[in-house]
Parts: C-alpha cells; sequence; structure tokens
C-alpha cells in the first residue's frame, strides 16, 4: 500500500523578521521559492545572509511541520556496519583535520550530534567527548550505540563545569532562529582560544547560483511539488555573512572552504581546486579560533 501523502503545510501566523545574522533590516527580494512560491528569501544588503522574510511563525506548531520525521527517526545506523562505511570514513578524516587546529585536544562538544558518526570518529582524538541533541529517542540511541555523555537541553541555555577545548555544529545553526546567542554560548564554553568548527550550507554554490539564474530567466520555476514540504532552514549562508558573522562575535577565522558530503574535506584533487580555492562547493566550513577579550 503506498504512504499516505501529509497533508499541505498551512503555517497559521507569519512574522516579519530582520537579518538573523546583523539585524539590518536593508534587504532586497532574492527568491520566491517551495510549494506555490508562498516562501520568500531575502538578501541582506549589510551583510550577504539570504533569509525568510516573512517566515512561518517559530512554534511549536511550525516546529513539529519542519521537524517531525527527525524526533519520530528509525533506528538505521550502527557503527561499524558495511553499509555506513563510507559515511564513517568521510567523518574521521574531518576529526582528523579538526584536530590540527585543537593542540590541546582536551574536550570537544558535538552539537546536534544526529546519529552520533561524528562523536564516533572524534572519540580517539579528544580526552573528553561530548554531545549535545534536543531529539530524546536519537540521543538515547547514541548514548547506548556510542556511549558518550549527552546534553538533551538547548544549546543557548547548556552550562558546564569544564570548559572545551572545541566545539563542533554541522548544519544546525541554519535552524535556529536566534543564532547570535548560540555564538556568544560556544564562547562561554570554549577555552581562551578555542576551536569553533562550523559547517553550513552556501547557498552561493555554483549549483544554487545557477539554479537561480535559471529561474529568473523563466526557464525554470523552482516550486517544490509536495505541498507538506516546510522550509526547515531559516536562513542560507552565504561566505561573507558567515565571516562578518563569526568576526562580530569575538572569533578569527583561521581557515575555511567549501565542501561535499562526498568529500568532507575537499581533498581530492579537483575538489582542492573548485571547493576549496574557488570556494564553489554546496556546503562550507570555518575554523574559528575565540579571540581573547580585550
Amino acid at each position: 500500500m503506498p504512504p499516505v501523502p501529509k497533508p499541505a503545510y498551512e503555517p497559521k501566523a507569519w512574522e516579519e523578521v530582520p537579518c538573523p545574522f546583523c539585524g539590518s533590516e536593508r534587504r532586497r527580494l532574492h527568491e520566491r521559492f517551495g510549494w506555490r512560491l508562498r516562501f520568500t528569501y531575502q538578501l541582506c544588503l549589510d551583510c550577504g545572509l539570504v533569509y525568510q522574510s516573512p517566515r512561518p511563525r517559530y512554534d511549536e506548531d511550525f516546529v513539529r511541520a519542519a521537524y517531525g520525521d527527525y524526533f519520530a527517526f528509525s533506528e538505521h545506523f550502527r557503527p561499524g556496519d558495511p553499509v555506513n562505511h563510507a559515511v564513517q570514513a568521510n567523518w574521521e578524516e574531518l576529526a582528523s583535520e579538526m584536530v590540527t587546529f585543537d593542540a590541546r585536544r582536551t574536550a570537544v562538544l558535538d552539537v546536534g550530534s544526529c546519529m552520533g558518526n561524528f562523536l564516533l570518529a572524534a572519540r580517539p582524538h579528544w580526552k573528553r567527548v561530548e554531545g549535545v541533541e534536543v531529539s530524546e529517542k536519537m540521543r538515547a540511541f547514541v548514548q547506548r550505540e556510542i556511549g558518550v555523555p549527552f546534553h538533551g537541553v538547548p544549546f543557548e541555555t547548556l552550562r558546564s563545569d569544564e570548559p572545551f577545548s572545541c566545539i563542533h555544529m554541522s548544519h544546525v545553526i541554519e535552524h535556529v532562529p536566534d543564532p547570535s546567542a548560540w555564538l556568544v554560548r560556544a564562547r562561554e564554553l570554549l577555552l581562551p582560544r578555542g576551536l569553533l568548527a562550523i559547517a553550513v550550507p552556501n547557498m552561493f554554490s555554483l549549483d544554487r547560483r545557477w539554479q537561480l539564474a535559471l529561474k529568473r530567466a523563466g526557464l525554470r520555476r523552482g516550486e517544490w511539488k509536495d505541498p507538506a514540504k516546510t522550509p526547515d532552514h531559516l536562513f542560507e549562508p552565504t561566505i561573507p555573512a558567515m565571516l562578518r558573522f563569526l568576526d562580530a562575535h569575538g572569533f578569527e577565522v583561521v581557515s575555511h572552504y567549501t565542501y561535499s558530503r562526498s568529500d568532507e574535506t575537499s581533498r581530492r584533487p579537483f575538489n582542492r581546486l573548485y571547493r576549496r580555492r574557488l570556494l564553489l562547493g554546496s556546503n562550507a566550513r570555518f575554523y574559528a579560533r575565540r579571540r581573547p577579550v580585550v
């Protein structure tokens, strides 16, 4: 029997918001998207972030619509399973790169741990490994399978008696309504000169630029066919916006590049040019150190 289609997502209320990174209200229309093109991306004219406004009001109804499948996840990952070998190898390559920026390696905190792939890869490198995950089912599963301590509170409220030498966030900050609160808390939880490794989508990747060009030329509509699909990214980062955002919150970016999921560190020959030098990949990663307070 085919699955029953979900009903169309109808936001109960909409809200106008300024730029989530810099607070500016100077903007221009970037793109309309989604089912019947009813969602709107704006381009911030001050920092270059692309963000939703108006957007569905961020409340329990929105969270349920956007993340219902995530919170009701089914257990399909097992550490060491052959089917997950290639995926896990990518995460291990990333962990090996990250430690080159964290000489102390006292403790790492993984924010938005999901299935625990990064935690599994990080465990041999750091003395203390902890995760943050808001999904109770996923948190319990990873604790059982990998055996690392977990925090179930929202990251912006997290407290820790011991600071971390490294905090890792992979494709999570674009889902939160107040990203500044996350960077403030990251600074508070890091050791002086501690490392923040943060990965986000790259809105100005070559693929995204090409799709937008086709849409503006009238050669594609770019409309979602699934009326139940909800835009869970509240904003779409760009490299200039991320560099400015990190600097404004007291972080010094020491390295950044773009990458694909099949090559997390963009070390293959073609990717060194296309993703590391030209920064045209679909995702972007930033290594930033906490600057000392002056």
